[in-house]
């Protein structure tokens, strides 16, 4: 195995691990700001918690879409792997359905606060 490639996708699927983790974060804190919100009966702040979970949103996107372009490249562009190396990537490439997981429960979470909000 090439040490460029295990640093590389190390770098990669570190990125990618911390973006969920900012992901989880940002839409605790946007939970905690609609509680908030609702507790001081101040609507507007409300807006600030959805903001914050569309943003969570957009991370994981981004994140995940571009940690499977990078496991696309270098599937496709870079020389012929190994067999330790193309074990390496298909099992780091599995680390992205828990971005996909995570994106899901979020969407949940807009839809259920916009129905929410729509209904008080």
């Amino acid at each position: 195995m090439t040490q460029p490639l295990f640093e590389q996708l190390s770098t990669q699927l570190n990125f990618l691990l911390l973006s969920q983790r900012q992901m989880i974060l940002v839409a605790a804190f946007a939970v905690a700001i609609s509680t908030f919100a609702k507790n001081i009966k101040k609507f507007y702040i409300s807006y600030l918690s959805l903001m914050l979970l569309v943003y969570s949103l957009a991370v994981g996107i981004t994140a995940a879409v571009d940690f499977n372009q990078y496991i696309n490249d270098i599937k496709e562009d870079s020389p012929p792997l190994e067999e330790d190396e193309l074990r390496l990537v298909n099992r780091s490439k599995k680390w992205i359905y828990f971005s996909y997981v995570q994106i899901f429960i979020i969407i949940i979470l807009v839809l259920v606060f916009v129905r929410i909000r729509n209904l008080t």
